[in-house]
């Protein structure tokens, strides 16, 4: 799997295909495309649009390569989720900030059902071991302090992962979200 940030840098990489190894058995010049990912997006939500690219390794007519495939991303999506890095990011931190998941989620004004927002933050919460430990790998969680100087530990661990991401990616120019699946090249959530 390979995620980008943006459409152009993917297509520039794309472009090369016949040049690059293959990330599984590492021969070159065996890579063609193979189709798409669909799924549905909260930009297109009445008919299945374009979520990934996907790229096959060529072991056909001698070409030498293992027949095994992979996924193109660009980071604004999530894999097995409706809403985009943005939607998501703008949910998370104002359900941690606030502390009301059905307000922050009836705020995106999302089409998805009452209960999708407690599926959502549920899956955030399961992943909260695996996104800390490869922010940590990026940059130490920010220290917080109190009025009076005293530094505190988070209010809690969603909101000590919101901040975490802030600092993190502060220089980036797409959201925490989009930023830390480009870094890491994995899922959020």
């Amino acid at each position: 799997m390979w995620i980008f940030a943006s459409k152009e840098q993917r297509d520039r990489r794309l472009a090369l295909l016949k040049c690059l190894p293959c990330p599984h058995c590492k021969h070159t010049g065996a890579l063609k495309r193979h189709g798409f990912l669909k799924g549905y997006d909260e930009l297109n939500f009445k008919q299945k649009a374009i979520r990934a690219i996907r790229v096959f390794c060529s072991d056909r007519a001698n070409a030498g390569g293992c027949g095994r495939t992979f996924s193109v991303w660009i980071a604004d999506k999530v894999k097995r989720l409706f809403l985009d890095a943005d939607s998501l990011w703008q949910f998370l931190e104002q359900a941690a900030t606030t502390g009301s998941k059905s307000q922050a989620f009836r705020d995106l004004q999302s089409s998805l059902s009452d209960s999708a927002p407690y599926r959502i933050w549920k899956r955030f919460l399961q992943a909260q071991a695996a996104i800390r430990t490869a922010l940590t790998a990026i940059g130490p969680p920010p220290k917080h302090v109190h009025q009076d100087g005293v530094p505190s530990p988070a209010q809690s661990a969603a909101q000590g992962t919101i901040a975490h991401l802030k600092a993190a990616f502060q220089d980036s120019s797409i959201n925490p979200i989009a930023a830390f699946q480009n870094a890491t090249q994995r899922f959020f959530i």
